[in-house]
């Protein structure tokens, strides 16, 4: 048996890459998301979610409701994925940007996190318990555009999303299928250091 070692170019690549995430997409969004990894960057956890409305895979639309979920029309829960303490942290900023701007559905697309796990396309996910809107575009986005929602100084330690479920639901009355739309959403959480 000889003694296995990895080289630190090896090292740093596998920790950009991160681990899958432990709660995957919900059917109805599955086929969109191009990856949804967790890494750790000592006690801070980044999650990132990148997300392709246009896939060739399936049909990812939004229907002519305000915060109502986008997803295939009769694929099932449309969740990004569940946010738990112990894989994520506590969640203290959230971003999204837009790499491809969406065309076909809804232009104006939010992020949003509620407790239920059930909602799907057309859904009312803004109707959820303890329904936040982390990332609220109030326009349609543009190539390049960052929005980014963050703990406030003085007020609670994090976002308070903690086994919420994660949600792209549209911001303005926008019905279509999407052939094109790409997002990179970061979430950044801090795990509570082992008692020493």
């Amino acid at each position: 048996m000889g003694n296995r070692r990895i080289g630190r170019k090896r090292l740093f690549s596998l920790n950009k890459l991160g681990q899958s995430a432990t709660v995957p997409a919900g059917p109805g969004i599955a086929d969109a998301i191009v990856s949804n990894t967790v890494r750790r960057e000592g006690h801070k956890v980044v999650t990132e979610i990148v997300v392709d409305l246009g896939t060739s895979k399936a049909t990812i639309a939004s229907v002519a409701t305000d915060g109502h979920g986008i997803g295939v029309n009769g694929g099932g829960y449309s969740y990004l994925t569940q946010i738990t303490t112990a894989v994520n942290g506590f969640i203290t900023y959230a971003e999204m940007q837009c790499v491809e701007v969406p065309v076909g559905g809804a232009i104006d697309i939010d992020l949003a996190a509620a407790d239920e796990g059930t909602f799907a396309y057309n859904s009312n996910v803004d109707g959820g318990t303890n329904y936040q809107a982390l990332i609220t575009a109030g326009a349609v986005w543009t190539a390049g555009e960052i929005d980014h929602y963050a703990v406030a100084h003085g007020t609670a330690h994090d976002l308070d999303v903690a086994d919420q479920y994660l949600y792209l639901i549209a911001g303005a009355a926008t019905a279509g299928d999407y052939t094109a739309g790409k997002f990179v959403i970061t979430l950044e959480g801090y795990i509570a250091p082992d008692d020493i």
